[in-house]
């Protein structure tokens, strides 16, 4: 009598370092949603004297990003993930502390603390190199392939939720100061904000290379027990045989160079279009951002939802066209600049779509990353934040020559440009569901030989 088999159990994606790194996530996107996005553009402007200042500020992050990725990911392949998210973490200390000096001493149109101001955002980028590209990277080695998107998108919610608790304490701080943008007011928010978010550190350091997994984390098309039912893929190239599945993650990185380029012209300079533009008072502005990271947070789950019956990619591809589209109408639609009502509603479907999306990107770049390189890939993918910070620059200037309507129209005919890019993997780009049946019949089959073996 032969005994009944029971399919093995799927591994759980929540092991130790994903978990650490949620909560890493948590604190710090709590610390900086209090000001990061809200405040600290203004607080700039009002520091260096006009929008170029904030695109330079924020460009040295994006610069100072670039030049420490790229050997902190290598470092991190060769030697140990750990190791550079401690050298991350001790850094964290320094920029914090420039930061805090900076908004202590700050005066309007004031030199010193603007230079403070560049010299901490620049830190930050590096901590940023050092640490987002290792530490994803280890949360990656640390997840089974086929549930990285549930990794990422609850990654991707409980920061949206907490970057959204972040922005309601700085509505109490301005409700309590006379609601307006005063010095002093944006000075105790993000002095609050500083201080919550060096509570990621801790996380950060209980994250550890032993907690890593074999196999089961390595690159789709690396994994024996994937092979067979992902063949038809390999075997699939698209863009006259130059795009294939072995070269997923370098498309992937091309086109999160675009759409990161694109957005750091203008998300940077949001809160200032609605200081300037719509007159927005911090109160309201506090609350349209703390209401945007707990709804993106949401749409975060839902995409991941609707990814598992229709594929990452199709889902990605929706969202971009309408948040992309979103975008244009922004810039095309100046005479209701200064109606809440018609920009806010376009502004917070133009942020959910688009961010709801970026963890199911993530989870694809790291199924198609060999774990002997997925420190660099992840260091590449921070570098791609260069085009967030770096393109700022360009976006302040066009601000102050053109405007927000005709700098929001070009960031949109840019980002288009990644439509098509994605559309080319769509034969190469396998669903969760395929992976997740690959790895069940894989133990299915692995638990019958081991019973016969038994019976015999």
């Amino acid at each position: 009598m032969t005994a009944a088999v029971t399919p093995v159990a799927r591994r759980s994606p929540w092991t130790h370092n994903v978990i650490c790194g949620i909560v890493a996530t948590a604190f710090y996107r709590m610390g900086a949603g209090l000001y990061m996005m809200t405040v600290l553009p203004s607080f700039i402007l009002l520091v260096g004297g006009n929008n170029f200042d904030v695109g330079f500020a924020e460009g040295l992050q994006g610069l100072a990003n670039l030049l420490s990725a790229m050997p902190a990911g290598y470092i991190a392949d060769k030697w140990s993930r750990r190791a550079c998210i401690r050298m991350g973490t001790c850094l964290t200390f320094l920029s914090a502390g420039c930061l805090l000096l900076a908004v202590i001493i700050a005066k309007p149109k004031d030199f010193v603390p603007f230079v403070l101001l560049c010299l901490a955002l620049a830190l930050q980028g590096i901590c940023d190199g050092i640490i987002n590209g290792p530490l994803a990277a280890l949360m990656d080695d640390s997840c089974p392939a086929g549930r990285r998107s549930d990794v990422e998108s609850m990654n991707a919610s409980v920061g949206g939720v907490a970057a959204s608790v972040g922005p309601l304490l700085g509505l109490i701080v301005f409700a309590t100061t006379g609601n307006t943008w005063t010095t002093f007011s944006m000075k105790v928010v993000i002095c609050v904000g500083i201080f919550l978010s060096l509570l990621a550190i801790i996380p950060c350091l209980l994250m550890h290379d032993k907690y890593a997994l074999a196999e089961s984390s390595e690159a789709v098309h690396l994994q024996k027990n994937l092979l067979e039912s992902q063949r038809w893929r390999s075997e699939q190239s698209t863009c006259f045989g130059l795009v294939t599945v072995q070269r997923v993650c370098i498309v992937m990185f091309i086109n999160q160079l675009i759409l990161t380029i694109g957005a750091g012209m203008t998300v940077k300079f949001f809160p200032v279009f609605f200081k300037e533009e719509t007159h927005l008072k911090p109160v309201l502005l506090q609350a349209v951002f703390g209401s945007l990271n707990l709804f993106a947070g949401l749409g975060n789950l839902l995409a991941n939802r609707l990814s598992k019956k229709f594929g990452r990619l199709q889902v990605i591809i929706c969202g971009y066209i309408a948040g992309i589209t979103c975008t244009m109408l922004m810039g095309t639609v100046r005479s209701y600049y200064t109606v809440p009502a018609v920009m806010l509603p376009i502004f917070l479907t133009r942020c959910i779509c688009m961010w709801s999306c970026t963890p199911l990107l993530g989870s694809i770049i790291a199924d198609y990353t060999p774990k002997a390189t997925r420190g660099r890939w992840k260091a590449l993918s921070s570098v791609a934040v260069v085009g967030w910070s770096g393109s700022a620059a360009v976006g302040g200037w066009l601000i102050d020559h053109t405007g927000f309507g005709v700098t929001f129209i070009i960031t949109a005919c840019f980002q288009t440009c990644s439509i098509p890019i994605m559309c080319i993997l769509l034969p190469l780009v396998a669903k969760e569901s395929e992976l997740l049946a690959a790895q069940s019949a894989e133990s299915l089959t692995a638990t019958e030989i081991s019973m016969q073996a038994e019976t015999s």
